[in-house]
């Protein structure tokens, strides 16, 4: 009998229409896996300054704002079992790549999920980022295996198919 424990942390730029959009698939399918128990995606807990006006004008955020979401960033990741990143590979993204890192010093698994919007993409990957993950599950072509996958055991799916930098 499978039991729901796995605990999610899905991590994802929200910059672009393409990245946005992908969240409420992931979490879609994450819904419908047996192994899952819950997902944290770190938006749906977004810390509010009270005393901060007009946050998205100029694109400087108060303190309060950027120690609370870095906390509560922390907290998400540490409380999980395992990461899921949906990661944009036409713009990389610091932000996803230290939550990566953070989560294998952990010593939690992580899930990558790259995307391109490319047709004839040359598949180039960094390698820490390569190595630091592990498993791959193709955004563009295997995205729906998130709903089947075992996040009980993380079964390893090293990197493969892309030059590594």
């Amino acid at each position: 009998m499978i039991s729901p424990t796995a605990k999610i942390y899905l991590g994802s730029p929200f910059y672009t229409d393409a990245e946005r959009e992908r969240v409420p698939k992931a979490k879609e399918l994450l819904a419908k896996n047996p192994t899952v128990l819950r997902v944290h995606f770190p938006f749906d807990q977004d810390f509010t300054d009270p005393e901060e006006v007009n946050p998205q004008v100029g694109g400087i955020r108060s303190m309060t704002w950027r120690v609370g979401t870095y906390q509560n960033d922390l907290t998400g990741m540490v409380n999980a079992t395992c990461g899921v990143f949906l990661y944009d590979m036409d713009r990389i993204d610091d932000g996803s790549a230290f939550e990566i890192g953070f989560m294998r010093a952990l010593h939690k698994p992580v899930v990558l999920v790259p995307f391109t919007e490319k047709k004839e993409p040359e598949k180039v990957m960094n390698l820490m980022l390569a190595q630091g993950v592990t498993t791959i599950i193709d955004g563009n072509s295997e995205f729906d295996q998130l709903a089947n996958f075992d996040f009980n055991a993380v079964p390893a799916k090293p990197v493969t198919g892309y030059k590594i930098i």
